[in-house]
């Protein structure tokens, strides 16, 4: 078969496995036979591809599916992939907008009173994909020893900036979902947990995701220098004194979620 005319041929397959509706006359492309026709021998490979999505936002997202059930989250998922298809070489990347899409298409909206039980699924769903975040990406497993941890009484204490670890994620929730995650990832049933405001903090130590509760200073403290603030304006910010900010630091530097100051970053 000539290179062009396969390529062809490649692109109406992936293009009829990802947008169905518009596939056109299979007949057309496809032989079919008496016992299957082309139709539903092209309905294997779009149903086997849709399954397997389901299945890897399912693995994303355990504790979302245990709190809707399998067949609504399968429904909610489906919806999710028709709106944003996949479009990355990984799958990595396939939940990335779930927190957003639901948020936009919430079903209470135009009831005009919302349901608490869809705000834990908002902060559940975005706390899973945090968790999935920090997993993947880089950690401080391979870096040098930290940096020495500035002082405010050096000379450019309040000017100086500090770089976070890449896998650093930060979640606000109004519900506790981290205990309710690890309840359920240990499959249990948990009752849902009442409102609570968390502040977490996500990260990777020796390739096991961690997550910490911080108090509001510090969280803000935290986000602040994540975001590049130097350490004087962000403590100012975050209501804290210098020596509080400095301790934070010291306490940040010795766990790895600050790798650098200043721009310089150890590595082995």
């Amino acid at each position: 078969m000539p290179a062009e005319r396969l390529r062809g041929l490649q692109a109406w397959l992936q293009g009829a496995i990802l947008d169905p509706e518009g596939t056109g006359d299979v007949a057309d492309v496809l032989v079919g036979t008496a016992r299957l026709p082309a139709a539903r021998r092209l309905a294997i490979y779009q149903h086997g591809y849709l399954t397997r999505l389901l299945g890897c936002l399912g693995a994303h997202y355990p504790v979302a599916r245990h709190l809707l059930g399998a067949d609504l989250f399968d429904g909610f998922a489906r919806d999710y992939l028709c709106a944003r298809p996949s479009r990355s070489y990984t799958l990595e990347a396939l939940g990335a907008g779930f927190a957003e899409h639901l948020a936009a298409t919430r079903p209470d909206v135009t009831e005009g009173e919302r349901e608490p039980w869809i705000d834990l699924l908002f902060d559940v769903v975005r706390f899973e994909r945090a968790f999935t975040e920090a997993h993947a990406a880089a950690g401080a497993e391979f870096r040098g020893p930290p940096p020495a941890a500035p002082e405010p009484q050096d000379e450019d204490w309040a000017g100086t900036s500090v770089s976070t670890v890449e896998c650093l994620r930060l979640v606000r929730a109004g519900f506790p979902v981290h205990t309710f995650a690890v309840a359920v990832r240990a499959r249990h049933d948990p009752p849902l947990p009442p409102p609570g405001e968390v502040r977490l903090v996500l990260s990777r130590t020796d390739f096991v995701v961690t997550v910490t509760e911080l108090d509001e200073p510090r969280f803000r403290l935290l986000a602040a220098l994540r975001a590049g603030t130097p350490l004087g304006r962000a403590g100012v910010d975050a209501g804290l004194a210098p020596h509080e900010t400095a301790v934070c630091v010291r306490t940040w530097l010795a766990e790895r979620l600050i790798v650098g100051i200043n721009g310089r970053t150890p590595h082995r």
